[in-house]
């Protein structure tokens, strides 16, 4: 059966489709497969893919070629020259595995850990030993509180110093180094892993590929990529004591004790705060200076923020294309997390915001393409438009099934089992991003994000690294967070702004922008918070006489965070707050403080502000409907997915104003134009969604061109599809069962036939049945279960690919009067052929390192898994429909 070409993939910019990390294993390949797999990439709906290299496959070792040899580079050169002939682009991780790291990487520029070490000394007591490392400092504390920094009194390894009385606690620093490999590295790429926290150390790491790229003559990536930060036990850089003292006033080698959690629990908070925000500026510092490094090469550069101990919003915005990722499952509870990185694209005014999508989302084998759907959705809505699958394996075609894979699904290699429906998946997505690629986002308010809060929380340890997996530890217990997964519920439209952010805005004609983009924001909002920096109120002070109107609930803080010049900086700030004044207005639950052309709100509740200020929800959100809204030229771009778990059949309003209103269904790419009308001063539009249906809306003030959308009801029960069905299996493995003949659809799993219980492919059903005499507007074919995913054909005419519930679709327009014959090819996951080779005791799982685990990072097996439902297990029936116009 022949598909007709519906993906325009070359027409559509590289960006619109989705693309995937390729995993190089060993770096074993060659250019013939590479050519041959970025055919079948491109031909799959893929725009681009990101190099990876990693540990390599056992038995395969005479192919592995060292990173960065001339032979690896002239691969390089060949993979992105075969891409960009095919419309595609790619990427390439700075280093091999991650994070940063290599055989080049010294112990001089290696990651480094701080260490404490206690001792307890009696007057005329010596310590004859130091602990193994590189000395930091020594400080000695007695039972009356009494403090001594001892470091001068070291010579010669040794500590020349008894106590002059009493009972004294020495602590003494040391710092380690080198104290990680790079994690699955690829061969050429074993070693140390680099300073995340010295620019001097990147320098020296990056100049390694600077000696490599000196005689490379093929053309660069479109980026170069750093993972999240994974740099594990760094929390120390022999930068950081000069750095510390600049920024906080004091030496931090002096508070040793209380940054190891001794002490007065305040002291022990403020001096953490310092020394995190001093790690998360010299971090930064390294991540600008390899962005810069990467436009030297005229790339860009892709970062992963989340996991390092840095002020994330800000870090995403050091990168050219900021990138979260998903882990696991995926649900609502991560929006505000996925938001960082849409964030702070809006701020910079950056295209593209991207994320690493469906890593572990389920078990290997077994996520459908019906998984990825909301998933994906809940990216999407985020403002997130980039997606990045994780991933593809490189595999040669002599690899027996199932390939080469790599340890950490969900795995979307063509072997894998989502590769026979994948294209349609891709559709989707690529419909969707080439949408939220185009016009501005049009979040009409920026949150403030409280950043000093998380890192005064004095926490277990100094370091406080802020990950994507323990968000619930970090993040969702904040009032800050709560409130605004709060408002997002409600429908409020917010980009996440910070105390650098804030420095960098100005106010024009009461919006409040950032001058290199054309979207600007209606208000600030500040949420219930413990510490403000003074220069952060100072600047909220200028944008309200510039014009701006600032939203304060509960009250402004009245607190510093931090301990350097504390006494200096809590006058300040209270100075300042001394200068805004609130008056209420009578019995109204908001006060108000004007400041030259703009004003303060103040009130205990969230929304009683917004709505005091002016600023609208969209209502559609109390329908279970979420949505992220783009400004274009001529209108509004609405991506809205019906999360609420029930069908939504009526009138749904709009916050914009809009005369026409187009919809587009990203599922097919059909569109039409849609029932408006105007009550009660709003836009309202008439919309159909099942659970889980998703929709492109485009509202404008001007004309559109389109036919009338389609509404519809069903009239009756439908007419059930009986017959005999004739099943043959026509592609996959490792054998084709037997063709058989059946009157009730089963799982194919379920038949006496030892091949098809293990059976891995497509199979054909094929009926014929004599079509409905009721009288009908419209017919629609629904399938019932489908184990996974199904191409259909009636009467020859294809009708279309369903890879997610409901599998319904129109066919009206391929009915016949008479005898009808459907075909219908169903594809199964791989899972049942992966259990069976297991069962054997094949071995196919042969990487090294970690080999290959599950999801819970344990040896797998899939022995005892029981086989998988697969195939067309209806019941399959024609339903009535009649149009109608809302």
């Amino acid at each position: 059966m022949m598909l007709p070409d519906e993906r325009r993939w070359r027409a559509l910019e590289s960006t619109h489709r989705p693309w995937a990390r390729w995993w190089w294993l060993g770096n074993a390949v060659d250019k013939p497969t590479i050519a041959r797999l970025l055919a079948q990439y491109c031909e799959a709906g893929f725009g681009g893919v990101e190099i990876c290299p990693i540990y390599g496959v056992k038995g395969y070792e005479d192919r592995f070629i060292p990173f960065l040899s001339p032979e690896w580079l002239d691969l390089l050169a060949h993979t992105i020259l075969t891409a960009r002939k095919l419309g595609m682009e790619v990427d390439l991780t700075t280093g091999t595995g991650w994070p940063f790291g290599g055989p080049w990487v010294t112990p001089e520029w290696a990651s480094k850990r701080l260490e404490l070490t206690e001792r307890l000394l009696r007057a005329g007591e010596r310590l004859t030993t130091l602990p193994d490392g590189k000395l930091v400092s020594i400080v000695a504390v007695n039972e009356q509180g009494e403090r001594r920094v001892l470091n001068w009194r070291v010579k010669e390894g040794k500590l020349d110093w008894t106590p002059p009385s009493g009972v004294w606690r020495l602590f003494i620093a040391v710092q380690k180094s080198p104290i990680q490999k790079v994690k699955r590295a690829a061969p050429g790429g074993e070693g140390w892993v680099v300073d995340p926290y010295s620019v001097n150390a990147l320098r020296h790491y990056l100049a390694r590929f600077d000696e490599a790229f000196a005689t490379y003559r093929g053309q660069m990536p479109r980026a170069f990529f750093h993972d999240s930060f994974e740099y594990f036990g760094a929390n120390w850089t022999e930068e950081l004591p000069d750095a510390f003292l600049r920024e906080h006033g004091y030496d931090l080698r002096d508070y040793l004790p209380e940054l190891f959690g001794h002490g007065d629990a305040e002291l022990v908070a403020r001096i953490r705060h310092d020394y995190r925000q001093t790690v998360s500026n010299l971090h930064r510092a390294a991540i600008q200076r390899w962005t810069a490094w990467c436009h030297r090469y005229g790339s860009r550069s892709r970062n992963q923020a989340h996991g390092a101990p840095a002020h994330l919003l800000d870090l995403y915005a050091d990168a050219d294309i900021p990138e979260t990722e998903t882990f696991g499952e995926v649900d609502e509870r991560q929006v505000p997390m996925f938001k960082l990185a849409s964030s702070a694209a809006h701020l910079k005014g950056s295209r593209l915001a991207s994320a690493e999508a469906f890593t572990w989302l389920g078990e290997h084998f077994q996520v459908t393409l019906a998984q990825l759907k909301p998933a994906a959705d809940w990216l999407f809505v985020a403002g997130i438009n980039h997606l990045i699958y994780h991933g593809i394996a490189y595999s040669p075609p002599d690899a027996p099934f199932p390939g080469w894979l790599f340890y950490a699904s969900v795995d979307f290699a063509p072997s894998a089992g989502l590769w026979h429906d994948l294209p349609a998946f891709n559709a989707y997505v690529t419909r969707i991003q080439e949408a939220l690629q185009s016009g501005e986002p049009d979040n009409e308010l920026l949150f403030y994000l409280p950043w000093h809060d998380f890192w005064q929380e004095a926490g277990e340890a100094p370091l406080r690294q802020f990950t994507v997996h323990d968000q619930s530890r970090w993040f969702w217990s904040h009032p800050a967070y709560q409130l605004a997964l709060r408002l997002w519920r409600r429908g409020y439209c917010f980009d996440f702004v910070s105390d650098e952010w804030l420095m960098r805005a100005r106010c024009e004609q009461g919006r409040i922008t950032f001058g290199h983009n054309r979207h600007s924001y209606r208000a600030l909002f500040i949420p219930p918070c413990r510490f403000f920096q003074p220069q952060t109120l100072e600047r909220l002070r200028m944008l309200v006489w510039s014009g701006a109107t600032v939203l304060v609930v509960g009250k402004l803080p009245e607190d510093v965070p931090g301990l350097g010049r504390l006494r200096e900086r809590r006058k300040t700030l209270t100075d300042l707050l001394a200068q805004i004044s609130f008056v209420g207005d009578g019995d109204m639950p908001v006060q108000k403080a004007r400041i030259g052309q703009g004003m303060i709100l103040r009130a205990d509740d969230a929304e009683t502000l917004l709505v005091s200020a002016g600023i609208s929800c969209e209502a559609m959100s109390d329908l279970g409907l979420r949505f992220i809204r783009r400004r274009l030229q001529n209108g509004w771009l609405y991506f809205i997915v019906n999360f609420s778990g029930q069908p939504i059949n009526g009138w749904v309003s709009l916050a914009v104003p809009a005369e026409n209103v187009q919809l587009r269904d990203p599922m097919d790419g059909r569109s039409g134009l849609a029932a408006v009308r105007r009550r009660d001063g709003q836009t309202e539009v008439y919309l159909q969604l099942d659970a889980g249906q998703s929709l492109l809306l485009f509202a404008s003030q001007n004309s559109v061109s389109d036919a009338a959308w389609r509404y519809w009801q069903l009239i009756g029960d439908g007419v059930l599809i009986v017959g005999k069905w004739r099943v043959e299996f026509v592609e996959g493995g490792p054998n084709l069962p037997k063709p058989f003949e059946t009157e009730r659809l089963i799982s194919w799993t379920e038949l006496d036939d030892a091949e098809a219980k293990r059976f891995h492919g497509t199979a054909r059903y094929t009926v014929t049945f004599m079509a409905p005499t009721m009288p009908a507007d419209e017919w629609l074919l629904d399938l019932g279960q489908v184990c996974e995913s199904a191409r259909l054909w009636l009467n020859g005419d294809f009708v279309g690919t369903l890879w997610s519930p409901p599998f319904r679709i129109f066919v009206g327009k391929f009915l016949r009067q008479g005898v009808n014959t459907l075909v219908v090819e169903v594809t199964n996951l791989a899972a049942n052929r992966i259990a069976d080779l297991d069962r054997q005791g094949v071995a196919w799982k042969v990487f090294y390192d970690i080999n290959f685990v599950n999801r819970h990072y344990q040896p797998f097996d899939a022995s005892d898994w029981q086989p998988r439902p697969s195939g067309l297990l209806g019941p399959v029936r024609l339903l009535p429909v009649r149009i109608v116009v809302p």
